[in-house]
């Protein structure tokens, strides 16, 4: 059933045979694969197509096409990331995600500077030292819930290191992005409570910098003048529902894998080299970002078969170049030797993720300390609970190993 209600009306620019009903907070049944059903839909529909679900939209389920309007900045605005329409945020949305070109490079910038190789190297002992102190509780334990227990420990708790905000935030903080994640709940209050929480205290930073990173864009100048604070507190309330959610979805995706499939955990174990590939390939077959990626036409564009109108909404999900047969001939296996050239996991375009070098960093260090110590485990009695929305994710991963 659609998450929201279909609209019946179809535009009169878009034919009959470019309609496909398809709702992106369901690719599939609770019990299904969503990754695999999203390869299937390729060979269901049309390489774009309209859907009548979620106030009615243009999908794109074809690679090339998906990068055609991904790059296109000019005719597809990046104003509008969500369907339906009141989904989305008012006003200017958050900074830099809801902006266009040149306005979003000049306050990206700031954050792919903080978020470069070079700051996540100096954050990677630390990541360290905690995925090993979690591991080690859970160790003599024999199992876990892997969400609660890890993977809604180790990236949550960096990130709040990261921004210098309590620890103890944490669950509630969880809870509140999760609200604006999944489908169904009241967005826009839900985003005034968290920028509401985060005013003060990004007030606070402007005014006494200290070395967190809040703190660090605060000194940063747009076009020689300071960061206005309510650009600041945007661009703080989207690091506070990206740091929250993505990485901790993954390690749900790479954990079970592994969980289910010990041939590849013994690939690791007797070639560590292998944990750079297989940190990309997992990242590729499993890419949990997959309604998330909306644009608004601004410019009557050809995309394939298909008109695309101003005012039209799209949903171009990167992930489908992750499933692309000419790129990763039989993309639903798993191979940790397959060369990967680009994956559309951090998405694609100007839009690309600044977060991606601190969730490799994250993923390697979890499977090279995982590993390391819990070697052989599985999946324990009673099935893993998905929750889809803007990101597919486990709300429980239950596993279980042997304690000497």
């Amino acid at each position: 059933m659609p998450v929201y209600p279909m609209n019946m009306d179809v535009p009169a620019h878009v034919p009959p045979e470019l309609v496909y009903d398809y709702d992106v907070y369901a690719p599939g049944p609770p019990e299904s694969d969503f990754f695999e059903e999203l390869y299937k839909l390729k060979g269901k529909a049309p390489p774009i197509f309209w859907t009548r679900n979620n106030g009615g939209h243009w999908y794109v389920a074809d690679a090339k096409l998906v990068n055609q309007v991904l790059r296109d900045s000019d005719g597809f605005s990046s104003r509008m990331l969500v369907v339906p329409r009141g989904n989305n945020p008012t006003g200017e949305g958050f900074t830099p995600i809801h902006q266009d070109p040149p306005d979003h490079t000049k306050y990206r910038h700031h954050l792919s500077v903080a978020l470069s190789r070079k700051g996540v190297a100096e954050l990677a002992p630390g990541v360290r030292q905690l995925a090993i102190e979690l591991i080690e509780g859970l160790k003599p334990k024999g199992g876990c819930d892997f969400m609660t227990d890890f993977a809604f420990q180790l990236p949550i708790i960096v990130f709040l290191r990261l921004v210098d905000l309590p620890e103890e935030h944490r669950l509630g903080l969880l809870e509140e992005v999760a609200k604006i994640i999944r489908p169904g709940s009241n967005k826009a209050e839900t985003i005034r409570g968290l920028a509401a929480y985060l005013a003060p205290i990004v007030h606070a930073r402007r005014e006494n910098p200290a070395s967190d990173l809040i703190s660090w864009l605060s000194l940063q100048e747009i076009d020689g003048v300071r960061m206005t604070e309510d650009k600041l507190l945007s661009m703080c309330t989207l690091l506070l529902i990206g740091g929250l959610d993505s990485v901790a979805n993954t390690l749900g995706f790479f954990a079970r894998f592994l969980a289910e499939n010990p041939d590849h955990r013994r690939q690791i174990l007797e070639s560590p080299a292998l944990i750079s590939s297989a940190v990309e390939e997992l990242l590729r077959r499993f890419p949990t970002v997959t309604a998330g990626t909306g644009r608004l036409c601004v410019v009557d564009r050809e995309v394939g078969p298909a008109l695309v109108k101003a005012g039209d909404q799209v949903i171009a999900p990167p992930a489908m170049m992750n499933f692309d047969d000419t790129a990763y001939p039989d993309p639903l296996k798993v191979d940790f030797s397959r060369r990967i050239n680009s994956v559309g996991t951090f998405g694609q375009g100007p839009h690309r993720c600044v977060g991606a070098n601190l969730a490799r960093s994250e993923l390697t260090i979890f499977l090279e300390e995982w590993l390391t110590r819990i070697p052989d485990f599985r999946l324990a009695a009673g099935a893993p609970t998905f929750q889809p929305g803007i990101n597919i994710s486990y709300t429980s991963l239950m596993l279980e190993w042997p304690v000497a």
